[in-house]
């Protein structure tokens, strides 16, 4: 049964990396989240109400706190386990939706601040225009078939006189160069990631075969600035989710069999903030808003997953955020490698003294996408690590030596950040 805490004022109910899968609720008092801007270093401060949720993201991702949580004056506070949360609010609809569109929110402020901090133009677009942006960084990257799917989009959306030219001249370039890669094969099936999904039992029945959609590698599933009515499901397969910033797609996530993809836009009414493409053959079940209520959110199950799945999302989001805030490219690509380790659970079985070989089925491509440079950076960067011994490098995969050693350099960094830190702070005082 949940129960009844007393904290005192100035006393802290959590640190921000403590694991902590606690769920609590104000009751009475006054208690402040504190955290650091990722990109600043300031402190961010957000004054919890009564009755308001904390400590969710970390409890359901099982993931160390996003913040500290600091009591301002003695209060009271409920504290529940994740199944007492779950048997007490699963069903309620209206907490639960609420806590989605919360969720929602956090995600897309981690886009926004991606977008500011590689200065993107903050000047709306137009769907056929923002579309157009993503299709040219789709054929940029030499991804034509997705360049396509989403010219072929454009044209169904009627764009304007101005953009029209450009659109198919774009589209019988990239649909020639799509039909020769086909012919040739030179499209890899890539192997499955060492990322798990939630599990999609409950959607193996008869009753959901009229919702199966199939998506060959490469095919666009949604694509950024479209009109949002629709979410997904993957039954089988990977979907790479990305969104475009400057003249390239950027890696965002890449999500596995059992996850959800396109609910942002059904519970804010927006249109879609990123893309979505099968990274290898896939099958997705298709729901629109309708069926989004009456099938997830009047679920327990279901919407329980749909919340562990954003809070997982969210911390994958700010980790990749983190990644690219290092002004080190080397550094950059090795703390991807510890992502993936972290990814696979490697870092958690394995003792400090133990196996420090890993193995990832990963491409160059992929690491540059979550390290958000060029594949010629990438690749180059990865080409010095081998030739100290680092790595190896094959083309759907990659080896590592000794993981201690890439994470030594990371460590290595965030030290030198820290006493820089210290000694501007000292003279400036």
């Amino acid at each position: 049964m949940p129960k009844t805490v007393q904290f005192t004022k100035g006393s802290i109910i959590f640190f921000e990396g403590d694991k902590n899968e606690n769920i609590y609720i104000l009751q009475s008092g006054s208690i402040v989240l504190k955290s650091l801007d990722m990109e600043t270093g300031e402190q961010i401060q957000e004054q919890l109400h009564i009755g308001e949720f904390f400590g969710v993201k970390s409890a359901l991702a099982h993931m160390p706190a996003l913040v500290t949580a600091s009591v301002v004056v003695d209060s009271v506070v409920v504290l529940m386990s994740i199944n007492e949360f779950e048997k007490i609010f699963s069903a309620k609809q209206e907490v639960i939706e609420k806590m989605l569109r919360v969720f929602s929110r956090s995600l897309r402020d981690i886009h926004k601040k991606m977008e500011e901090f590689f200065k993107t133009d903050a000047v709306a677009v137009s769907p056929e225009r923002g579309m157009m942006l993503v299709a040219q960084a789709f054929y940029n990257d030499g991804q034509f078939t997705s360049c396509v799917n989403v010219l072929e989009r454009i044209l169904k959306l009627t764009p304007d006189a101005a953009t029209e030219r450009q659109v198919v001249a774009l589209y019988k370039d990239a649909k020639g160069r799509a039909e020769r890669e086909k012919k040739n094969n030179t499209y890899t099936t890539i192997a499955p990631s060492q990322k798990s999904g939630l599990g999609a039992n409950q959607f193996n029945l008869p009753a959901f075969d009229r919702f199966t959609k199939k998506y060959a590698p490469g095919e666009v599933i949604i694509s950024e600035y479209e009109p949002g009515e629709t979410f997904y499901l993957i039954k089988r397969g990977e979907v790479q989710i990305s969104k475009c910033i400057k003249d390239q797609n950027k890696n965002l996530d890449i999500l596995t069999q059992g996850a959800f993809f396109g609910e942002m836009a059904i519970l804010d009414n927006s249109q879609r903030s990123a893309s979505c493409v099968a990274r290898t053959e896939v099958e997705c079940l298709e729901f629109n808003r309708a069926n989004f209520k009456a099938l997830v959110l009047g679920n327990p199950q279901i919407v329980m997953n749909l919340l562990k799945l954003f809070c997982k999302r969210i911390y994958d989001q700010k980790r990749q955020f983190k990644i690219i805030l290092i002004k080190n490219i080397s550094v950059r690509i090795c703390d991807v490698i510890l992502m993936y380790d972290e990814l696979s659970g490697s870092s958690r079985r394995d003792p400090v003294e133990g196996n420090t070989k890993r193995s990832f089925n990963v491409t160059v491509s992929d690491i540059a996408g979550w390290a958000a440079v060029g594949q010629d950076v990438a690749r180059d960067e990865l080409t010095k690590l081998m030739d100290r011994g680092r790595v190896q490098i094959f083309d759907n995969r990659l080896i590592v030596n000794n993981i201690h050693e890439i994470r030594r350099s990371v460590d290595s960094y965030y030290q030198k950040l820290e006493a820089n830190a210290k000694f501007l702070t000292r003279n400036s005082e």
